[in-house]
């Protein structure tokens, strides 16, 4: 912030939070159709914290969803509706959940209707704020903590949005 200190404050954000706390820094309301949360508050580091979770999506564009994706085929130049798979991540104090959905490409949207076609699960211990995130998502944990990765899909499905049975509906693809 202007004139302020730049420190390290510990919680989860997300970029699309950024735009509410900046305008709320400079004194301005942000635009009614602006997503995310205020966070000016851990900003100032007068109270606040960040985030229960946050939330990311990541194509995918493997030739075949039922091999092991050995392929880096990027999506970078593929059209949303020909994306193969939709990676939902929940990142919470301790865990990064990411489900690996089929893509229905006529409605631009995740089916979470149906199984996911991978899991991934990271622990993320306590205190780790300095550490190299990275280093602990080597080892995945999906089998070893099931109940987690139940807990996480139900956010995932709640916060894009699924009506009972379903494909999830609330967010289109932005990719």
């Amino acid at each position: 912030t202007p004139g302020g200190a730049g420190r390290r404050q510990p919680g989860l954000v997300e970029l699309v939070d950024l735009y509410p706390t900046l305008a709320a820094l400079a004194g301005l309301p942000p635009p009614p159709d602006v997503d995310g949360a205020d966070l000016s508050g851990l900003v100032l580091g007068g109270g606040g914290a960040g985030k229960e979770a946050a939330f990311s999506e990541y194509p995918r564009c493997p030739r075949r969803l039922e091999a092991p994706w050995d392929d880096l085929t990027s999506c970078t130049r593929t059209r949303k509706e020909d994306f193969r798979a939709m990676g939902y991540s929940v990142r919470t104090d301790g865990w990064r959940l990411t489900a690996w959905l089929r893509w229905d490409g006529a409605r631009l949207v995740g089916d979470f209707s149906q199984p996911p076609v991978g899991v991934e699960l990271y622990a993320h211990p306590a205190g780790e704020a300095d550490s190299d995130f990275d280093a602990t998502e080597n080892v995945n944990v999906a089998d070893l903590h099931p109940a987690v990765g139940r807990r996480l899909m139900g956010r995932a499905d709640a916060h894009w949005g699924k009506g009972p049975g379903e494909p999830a509906g609330g967010q289109e693809a932005r990719g």
